[in-house]
């Protein structure tokens, strides 16, 4: 075989040698690039894949510490004071409405179940609000910590009254699942 193509290759005049010798090259540097691009993305997703069974033995060697640690939160909550979904909104928008804040809209509550806890996660919008009341709200909220926490606060101004302020707020609550 290798020798017919021997022959093949060495009765052609020069021009069609060149031509052969860039053809086959053309093709090996297309295969080598696909080749590399395949390649490239096995070891990417490799890398993924191996970090992230690290971090999940990780949590696994820790889970007796984990579990532990979550016991002794649960311990020093007060199970009648922690908030299900309905009343992380009810409670927050009751605290944006006692503060004078009047352009609220919620989203419906999110909950992610975990062992004894459940998480619940509510967004809110306040649009058009003053400084004071917004403090006032913030600092009604802190008081209610660690029942309801807020995970995302961005406070920004409209462009034609910087007096104006939005406010987008992510808070969160945990309940002791019975």
């Amino acid at each position: 075989m290798i020798r017919a193509v021997r022959i093949f290759f060495l009765t052609r005049a020069l021009r069609e040698k060149l031509l052969l010798v860039a053809f086959v090259a053309i093709g090996a540097i297309w295969w080598f690039s696909a080749f590399s691009k395949r390649a490239g993305t096995f070891w990417r997703e490799q890398r993924s894949t191996t970090t992230r069974l690290a971090e999940q033995a990780q949590w696994i060697k820790n889970r007796t510490i984990i579990e532990k640690t979550a016991q002794k939160t649960a311990e020093r909550l007060d199970p009648s004071r922690t908030l299900n979904g309905n009343q992380l909104v009810t409670t927050v928008a009751q605290l944006a409405t006692e503060a004078g804040l009047k352009n609220t809209v919620s989203s419906a509550p999110t909950t992610e179940k975990s062992g004894q806890f459940a998480v619940h996660t509510a967004a809110y919008d306040i649009n058009q609000a003053a400084w004071d009341p917004l403090k006032t709200f913030y600092e009604s909220l802190q008081k209610r910590s660690p029942y309801i926490s807020v995970e995302r606060f961005i406070l920004s101004s409209a462009a034609n009254n910087p007096a104006t302020l939005t406010l987008n707020l992510k808070v969160v609550s945990v309940e002791i699942v019975p």
